[in-house]
C-alpha cells in the first residue's frame, strides 16, 4: 500500500474510533457542561480500543480461514502469530483473547469515562484508578521507547503518557477525605 492509502486508513480508522466512542459514552456527552477533557480522552480510547480489538479479530478469523485450505499461495499470506502457525487452536485462543480482552478493556474505559463525568468522589476514584493503571501502561511503553523499541503500541503509549496524567489532574476528586475529618478542624 502507498502512504496516501495508509494514511486514508488512518483517517478512517480515527473517525471510526470516534464515533464509536461517542455513542458508548452517550449520557456523558448529553449531561451539562462540566469536564471534558478525562471523559473526550476515555471517550477515544475505548472507540480506539473497540476498532483495533475488531480489526485483529478479523485478521485472525481470515487467517484460520485460510488455514483450512492451505495452498502455496494461500499459506504465505496467513499472519504470522507463532511458531505453530500450523494449528487452528491457536488462532481460535488468539480470537477469544482479543475478543475478552477488548471488550473488557472497552468496558473499563466507558465505565470511567461515565464516572469521570460524575460529582461523586467513589465514582471519580474509580476512574482515577483507570487513569493510574493506563499511566503505568504509557510509563512501561516509554521505557520501551527508551530502550530502542519502536514498535507502534510502545510509540502510542509514551505519546498517551502526558494526556493520561493531565487527565489523572482534571479527575483527581477534590475532598476525598471530607467525610473522615474532625467537625473541630477549621
Amino acid at each position: 500500500m502507498s502512504t496516501g492509502s495508509w494514511i486514508a486508513v488512518v483517517v478512517a480508522a480515527s473517525i471510526i474510533a470516534s464515533v464509536v466512542g461517542v455513542l458508548a459514552t452517550l449520557p456523558v456527552w448529553t449531561r451539562g457542561a462540566g469536564r471534558r477533557l478525562v471523559p473526550a480522552l476515555l471517550t477515544a480510547q475505548a472507540g480506539g480500543v473497540i476498532v483495533v480489538a475488531t480489526i485483529t479479530v478479523a485478521a485472525a478469523i481470515r487467517s484460520w480461514q485460510l488455514l483450512d485450505r492451505p495452498t502455496a499461495h494461500v499459506t504465505s499470506t496467513l499472519a504470522t502469530v507463532s511458531q505453530i502457525d500450523g494449528d487452528g487452536r491457536m488462532f481460535a485462543l488468539i480470537v477469544l483473547a482479543v475478543v475478552a480482552i477488548g471488550w473488557l478493556s472497552a468496558f473499563l474505559l466507558v465505565l470511567a469515562a461515565r464516572f469521570a463525568a460524575g460529582v461523586d468522589p467513589t465514582e471519580r476514584t474509580i476512574a482515577c484508578a483507570v487513569l493510574g493503571l493506563e499511566i503505568g501502561l504509557c510509563g512501561y511503553g516509554l521505557a520501551a521507547c527508551l530502550g530502542g523499541s519502536r514498535s507502534a503500541p510502545a510509540l502510542v503509549a509514551a505519546v498517551n503518557l502526558p494526556l493520561a496524567m493531565a487527565a489523572m489532574v482534571a479527575c483527581w476528586p477534590p475532598h476525598v477525605f471530607d467525610a473522615f475529618s474532625s467537625p473541630e478542624a477549621p
